[in-house]
């Protein structure tokens, strides 16, 4: 009997595999910002922002050293800007 059950929970498996209900929320949600986006604090857009951010931590727990440089380069301040240039006047004028 119990060889049943791990038949079931291996076809299970299988099939909630082939589905890709992940990839699939995924797609969806990435095709939410093409046109007209959904309006504001809707069901719709608090769907899409959900799946956009489990994306987003689920990346971020497999991934944490890059999504720290990430951040990190993100947020570095700009660069010191170079000095002004000098113009020399010189006598008389240009001829």
């Amino acid at each position: 009997m119990t060889w049943l059950l791990y038949a079931a929970v291996l076809a299970a498996g299988f099939t909630l595999g082939r589905a890709r209900l992940g990839h699939r929320a995924s797609q969806w949600a990435a095709w939410q910002s093409v046109g007209k986006p959904p309006a504001r604090h809707s069901a719709r857009w608090w769907a899409v922002w959900a799946v956009l951010s489990a994306e987003n931590i689920g990346w971020l727990l497999a991934h944490p050293v890059q999504g720290w440089g990430a951040w990190r380069q993100r947020n570095d301040p700009p660069p010191p800007r170079s000095p002004a240039v000098k113009v020399h006047r010189t006598e008389g004028g240009p001829s």
